[in-house]
């Protein structure tokens, strides 16, 4: 097995390979992302592991990122992408493919002067794959003090008939939807027209949210460029009421996946359930445009404890109201490879201060 690089016109070469192989869309490990990524001013690396038949095994997006004190990580979110046949395998093979990528990761980590490199596994909880990293500890593969994506996510399987997906959702899910349209609110997908008022308007409703239900935001910046100057498929719904806009979301879609990335509501007219309506109607589009699945984003873990889960509890009870049968996607979350074990440390020891300061707040 050997490493390769992508080149820049093998762009649908590793699209194509994120398609059949990832367990959750693949959008965080998408040619387009690393592209977004690069537009923010970050530096990306493109690599993969290769067969003896050059045929490709594994592919992973990295991305070298600022974290605090001013030093650096190489970050890979929900990745590597491995060949479907290989995740359950505890063969020999498995375990070096695994090696050769820290080795890697590792070396590029060391190259960028990054005090640690993070894979947040694009895994869905695997115990086979987690004997197979158990094994690598002796690496210096260990288990990230939290986690940077959600570590659970909420999936609706949109391949039903629109009827049957709204019966399955909770009864006052259904109702809400229908008093929201009732009170008058609608739904926009802004599109050119508008375009920088009306994200404006979303930003100011970010914001607002963030320091209600205490959860950190990117700057402005991203979310802008992530709309208009990217390749990627990025929708921004609005829910307006009263010619106001109280509610919004942006929805990113790759492959044969949407996903609920960011939202964002306002008090004041909670009343009307404006959020129900808005999540129903991206629903529906990602249907009728032929998407299969409907990733609802980040709901409490049932296998991670902590009190910042507990800020989960209404979030994941909004979300899955929308589809109670589905089953909570649990994935293997984020893992630290140190390569200044002393800056490292460092980093540990400060974290651990701030979360107990948060904790004490």
């Amino acid at each position: 097995m050997n490493i390769l690089y992508f080149k820049k016109n093998e762009k649908e070469k590793w699209n194509n390979f994120v398609a059949k192989n990832s367990q959750d869309g693949g959008l965080l490990q998408s040619w387009e992302w690393g592209d977004f990524q690069k537009a923010l001013g970050k530096k990306i690396f493109r690599f993969g592991i290769k067969d003896k038949n050059d045929k490709i095994l594994m592919l992973c997006l990295s991305i070298k990122d600022k974290i605090a004190l001013k030093k650096y990580t190489v970050d890979i979110y929900r990745g590597p992408i491995i060949k479907f046949s290989l995740i359950d395998n505890r063969g020999i093979q498995f375990l070096n493919l695994l090696s050769i990528l820290l080795a890697e990761l590792k070396n590029i980590a060391q190259k960028e002067n990054a005090i640690m490199a993070r894979i947040d596994f694009g895994i869905i909880t695997n115990e086979k794959f987690l004997d197979q990293i158990r094994i690598l500890k002796n690496s210096g593969i260990r288990r990230s003090y939290r986690d940077i994506q959600p570590r659970s996510t909420l999936i609706i399987n949109l391949q039903k008939d629109e009827e049957k997906i709204l019966k399955e959702m909770k009864q006052k899910h259904r109702y809400n939807i229908r008093l929201a349209k009732k009170r008058g609110v609608k739904i926009k997908l802004v599109n050119g027209n508008n375009l920088l008022e009306d994200f404006n308007e979303f930003w100011k409703l970010l914001k607002h949210t963030s320091k209600r239900d205490k959860f950190a935001i990117h700057k402005k910046d991203y979310y802008w460029k992530m709309l208009i100057q990217s390749n990627l498929d990025i929708k921004l719904y609005l829910a307006i009421y009263k010619s106001k806009i109280i509610a919004g979301a942006m929805i990113g879609c790759l492959g044969n996946t949407c996903v609920y990335m960011h939202g964002a509501s306002d008090n004041i007219y909670r009343n009307v359930m404006a959020p129900y309506l808005l999540q129903w109607a991206a629903i529906k589009d990602a249907k009728n445009n032929g998407f299969q699945f409907y990733d609802l984003g980040g709901v409490k873990s049932e296998k991670e404890k902590s009190n910042s889960q507990n800020l989960w509890e209404g979030i994941t009870r909004f979300k899955i109201g929308f589809a109670p049968n589905e089953k909570i996607t649990e994935f293997l979350g984020l893992w630290d490879i140190p390569i200044s074990r002393f800056q490292y440390s460092i980093y540990k020891f400060i974290r651990k201060i701030i979360k107990f300061i948060n904790n004490m707040i």
